[in-house]
């Protein structure tokens, strides 16, 4: 018997740089208007988590002179 979440989030981060742009809406499970086609502030946070966990791995793949792979 868990806590179930008012919403989740899933993000992936490519190593492309770029500006990122969105379109921010709070869910409605959290109090929000929830419009169509926009991201959430918890979209925002899986892409920073994302981007930096792939920093963190390029980093380390770097450090033992090692190409990281990338998924298609």
């Amino acid at each position: 018997m868990g806590v179930q979440p008012p919403s989740t989030a899933t993000a992936t981060a490519t190593g492309e740089d770029g500006s990122v742009s969105v379109d921010l809406s709070v869910p409605k499970s959290m109090g929000g208007p929830s419009r169509p086609n926009t991201t959430t502030p918890e979209h925002r946070f899986a892409a920073g988590y994302a981007a930096c966990f792939a920093g963190a791995l390029d980093y380390l793949a770097a450090q033992q002179k090692r190409t990281p792979r990338t998924r298609s």
